[in-house]
């Protein structure tokens, strides 16, 4: 475990011995289903009102509401990881299977909970160990190379652009050597959520349009790239390092539209309590969660955007 993820395990007996009635907090939350049928439901939606239109506006929703529908569907991935939806884990599959329903992200999302947990919060801030460190190798090569960040952003705007550079990459720098672990995850169920995934970009196109396939496959590249700007935005807001703190938090009315994602440094504290209850942390113990972040996931996107996407200081990089 690392320096900071020990802090936040003292930090989260400390107040569990001053405020004992969090633990009535701790647990999965079913209900969680709901929002998540209505977020792949509202995806679906979408993908059906664009099925005539050029694909040119089909870009534009794509990047205007597309990407934030996945945004707060990726949120109930986390939860996943967490095993906050339903305690069994036939429920927590068939949870997965219904969020990659929406998100179509051929299994991507099964990879992400088995780094998560053994990397992210058991290892934070531990450039060897923690995955949501950005790759020293890539980030030193990114930014000296403004030519190639600007290259790689424009790719990203096009359907699967963060795929194709994801492919070009390797080829202009490798990696680091790190010892990122990940949990066994099943075979059966990954290679099911990729079929899942093909499948309905298949029924998309034959069944609604080629436009309806397109934009759901473009909202979903557009959320992972460098435009992704909730996405992005979260990913700096969280552990931005501007300051020292461990975590931060952030306030504000994103947290309805992303189920309380801003609500950082209580789930880093308490990652066994579900999303719908971090807010009640905060109430209980405010004079331990002071790491609020001043800026929105919107501000910290934009600078890092005008910095033309440059890793030192807007993304979590150790130099």
């Amino acid at each position: 475990m690392s320096i900071d993820s020990q802090w936040h395990s003292s930090r989260r007996k400390e107040i569990l011995h001053q405020y004992p009635k969090i633990k009535q907090y701790f647990g999965n939350y079913p209900p969680s289903i709901i929002a998540i049928a209505f977020l792949v439901s509202l995806q679906w939606l979408m993908a059906w009102l664009v099925r005539d239109l050029p694909w040119w506006q089909v870009g534009g929703i794509s990047f205007l509401v597309g990407q934030f529908i996945l945004h707060s569907l990726g949120v109930f991935v986390h939860e996943a990881a967490h095993n906050l939806i339903f305690k069994s884990k036939l429920g927590s599959n068939l949870a997965l299977f219904l969020i990659v329903c929406g998100s179509l992200s051929f299994g991507e999302s099964l990879t992400y909970i088995g780094v998560h947990g053994k990397t992210h919060h058991l290892q934070l801030n531990d450039y060897q160990y923690d995955h949501e460190l950005c790759d020293r190798n890539l980030a030193e090569f990114s930014t000296n190379n403004t030519y190639w960040r600007i290259a790689e952003s424009l790719i990203h705007l096009l359907p699967g652009g963060a795929v194709i550079t994801d492919l070009i990459t390797p080829h202009l720098v490798n990696s680091d050597s790190r010892h990122l672990k990940s949990a066994n995850i099943s075979t059966q169920l990954n290679i099911l959520l990729i079929l899942t995934s093909l499948s309905l970009y298949i029924f998309a196109w034959f069944v609604i349009s080629p436009q309806a396939t397109l934009y759901l496959f473009w909202s979903l590249t557009l959320m992972i790239s460098n435009w992704g700007i909730t996405f992005r935005g979260q990913s700096i807001a969280e552990h931005h390092i501007y300051q020292q703190g461990k975590t931060y938090s952030t306030y504000s009315w994103t947290n309805i539209l992303f189920f309380n994602t801003g609500y950082h440094d209580e789930h880093h504290t308490f990652p066994r309590v579900a999303w719908i209850h971090l807010p009640k942390i905060k109430r209980i113990a405010p004079e331990y969660f002071t790491n609020d972040n001043p800026h929105s996931y919107f501000q910290w996107w934009w600078w890092w955007a005008t910095s033309i996407f440059t890793p030192i200081r807007y993304n979590r990089y150790i130099p």
